[in-house]
């Protein structure tokens, strides 16, 4: 018996003034991610938050000073087989470090929400190839979901 594919709510919030929240490509690389995955992904829920809220849950959490860009947490319960997660992503983080890579802010958040979603699907990062494995991950499914707004009035010149 084949296991039902289900579609994973999504709820955001966002308590951060540094990104806007692209909230329908969050979803949709949720929902990509459990498919291309094979991940019963039943429920995403994603938190924006400031540098100062992210330092604090890099403390509490992992015993580390300073904003990190991303922590992930499996919530699923027991009883069930289907991924429950939270993503905790920093929106002030995203925001400094897109232009060290050439990106948008959203770009850079989308990529914090989906490695935050490979940890909790089992990927690693501990080795240097491990990272790089799970960051070409995370750079293809962000890929799939992110084509950037094209400019009003812009024309190409040949």
């Amino acid at each position: 018996m084949t296991a039902k594919r289900i579609r994973p709510t999504v709820a955001i919030a966002s308590a951060q003034q540094a990104v806007r929240v692209p909230r329908k490509r969050i979803a949709a690389l949720a929902a990509r991610l459990a498919r291309q995955e094979g991940v019963r992904l039943a429920h995403v829920d994603v938190a924006v938050v400031t540098a100062g809220e992210m330092a604090a849950l890099n403390r509490r959490y992992l015993g580390q000073t300073g904003a990190t860009d991303v922590l992930s947490f499996d919530m699923s319960d027991e009883f069930s087989d289907d991924l429950a997660a939270q993503i905790i992503v920093c929106g002030d983080v995203a925001a400094r470090q897109a232009p060290r890579h050439g990106q948008s802010a959203a770009r850079e958040l989308l990529l914090y929400v989906a490695h935050g979603l490979l940890h909790l699907t089992g990927y690693d990062d501990a080795t240097p190839p491990l990272a790089a494995r799970m960051h070409a991950r995370a750079e293809r499914l962000v890929a799939d979901v992110y084509q950037p707004a094209k400019r009003r009035g812009a024309t190409r010149r040949r």
